[in-house]
């Protein structure tokens, strides 16, 4: 019998989870979350995690209060650690009480993690304080829609009028027109202040402000969408927001791994990442040919890296193999730049070779007069690595097994839709670029007209001058510092 941890996710920023429930997400064998719950999360998981969704929305229910209740207490049965992953707080309208009703029907231990409420949070990050000093002293949380789903809320519309202080409605879009035509006829001020926010805290949050005499109608102009929440009362009208002139949106493509370092680095220096073309790292069925020259090291001298990816690979790879470390001893090791460097360091190895640039071709004509004759180099990579690489080793004669372990393919994420609002595009890689020009010719998206074009090193220059044009910023040096000094520098 395992035990069912109950674990807010937050408003849906997926940096707003607590550390606690952080911890538990990456140590549970079983995870089951919801629509509401940034699916970012997923990505701290472990591996070999049961992941089941059991989303809902309003008026269209993927699984039934019921039936979530049951796989919590079959996941209970068949793993260790599970955690039920809840939008915003287990106990605000989560459900989290039914849920817990189930787990003691049956005797299965329990904790809930709390999380941050959309109610208070969404309003905060639009810049909408619910309490404030001479304005409102107290703040209300009601549920927006019935307990069927459907139809109109049952609600005291003299009680709700005649409230001081803040109204927050959550999940109350589709009933916002009734909702304010109702207050009013109770009482309630038609210009009193009234917000939606749709999708707070993310990066595609969207605010309608007005009055409770016209914030449906400007919402249905707006075409806001679910999750929203209504703020009304005298606070809505404020927007405690710091906004900077030089504020940029940029749109990154990146694997996960490099996606954090631009993420820290862009806003380091002022600008906010948006990922908008998702991209993964499968292995090639070339890794078998991996796997026998693992049984064969004895016959070389240098292993080559260009990417961090190549690193992690190979070094699972020799795990799955059982290969003993012991056999790289008499190896040295090549990389391409700092951060590949930094991530064979990693394992406990220090890099016997880095280029005095972190360009293919220098590292290729400055490696090929360290290599000794007879000496053999593995260099295992990726699919779409640069030809320019071997091409040189084999103008110096050089002996070498060039294995493409891994390719890297990609697609559109769902802040697509901030397109028209970005700034910047960002490349690191080829693969990149050809996933997603690709993505977004299918669906007929369109480039902005000014947004500047950035990328690292020529061979993600060419492809870009294939797929679409000429990048606006390239950096010379081929690392996420490189990219982010040449982005600077444009903007300097």
């Amino acid at each position: 019998m395992g035990k069912v941890y109950l674990v807010g996710a937050g408003p849906g920023d997926a940096g707003l989870i607590t550390v606690k429930g952080l911890e538990k997400l990456k140590e549970c064998d079983a995870v089951v979350y919801d629509r509401l719950s940034s699916e970012e999360l997923l990505g701290f998981v472990k591996e070999d995690c049961t992941k089941i969704y059991v989303g809902k929305q309003a008026g269209c229910h993927y699984k039934k209060q019921e039936e979530i209740n049951a796989i919590l207490v079959e996941c209970a049965k068949n793993h260790k650690i599970v955690v039920r992953l809840k939008g915003g707080d287990p106990f605000v309208f989560g459900r989290g009480g039914e849920e817990i009703e189930a787990l003691t029907a049956q005797g299965i231990p329990y904790e809930v993690i709390p999380g941050i409420t959309s109610s208070v949070a969404v309003p905060e990050c639009a810049g909408i304080p619910v309490t404030h000093r001479g304005i409102s002293r107290s703040f209300h949380v009601i549920t927006g829609h019935t307990k069927t789903s459907v139809g109109s809320p049952d609600y005291d519309y003299d009680i709700l009028a005649g409230l001081e202080g803040t109204l927050v409605f959550l999940m109350g879009l589709s009933n916002l027109p009734e909702i304010a035509e109702r207050l009013i006829q109770a009482g309630k001020s038609a210009v009193t202040p009234a917000a939606v926010i749709s999708e707070g805290t993310t990066m595609y949050q969207k605010v309608v402000r007005g009055t409770l005499s016209d914030i449906a109608e400007k919402v249905k102009k707006a075409e806001l969408i679910s999750p929203a929440i209504i703020v009304i009362g005298d606070t809505a009208a404020y927007e405690y927001l710091y906004q900077s002139g030089d504020y940029k949106k940029v749109g990154v493509t990146a694997t996960e791994l490099l996606w954090k370092k631009l993420e820290q680095g862009l806003e380091g220096i002022g600008m906010q990442p948006i990922p908008i073309c998702d991209m993964k790292v499968v292995k090639t069925d070339r890794m078998k040919d991996l796997d026998e020259e693992l049984t064969r090291l004895q016959q070389y001298q240098w292993v080559l890296f260009t990417s961090q990816n190549a690193i992690r690979l190979f070094f699972e790879e020799m795990k799955l193999c059982q290969t003993d470390l012991r056999s790289l001893g008499h190896l040295r090791f090549a990389v391409l730049g700092s951060g590949t460097s930094a991530k064979l360091a990693e394992y406990g190895i220090k890099a016997d070779f880095l280029p005095s640039k972190y360009t293919v071709s220098v590292m290729a004509e400055e490696f090929a007069t360290v290599v000794q004759p007879n000496e053999r180099v593995l260099i295992p990579r990726a699919l779409q690595g640069s030809p320019e690489l071997t091409a040189i080793l084999s103008e110096h004669q050089i002996m070498y097994t060039d294995i493409p372990i891994y390719d890297v393919a990609g697609g559109l994420t769902k802040n697509i839709k901030c397109m028209d609002d970005l700034d910047y595009l960002v490349f690191v890689s080829a693969s990149g670029v050809t996933a997603f020009f690709e993505s977004i010719k299918e669906r007929k998206i369109a480039i902005p007209k000014g947004i500047q074009i950035a990328c690292i090193g020529n061979i993600t220059r060419k492809r870009l001058m294939e797929e679409y044009g000429e990048a606006d910023i390239v950096a010379t040096v081929n690392d996420v510092e490189g990219l982010l000094e040449a982005i600077q520098a444009k903007r300097d």
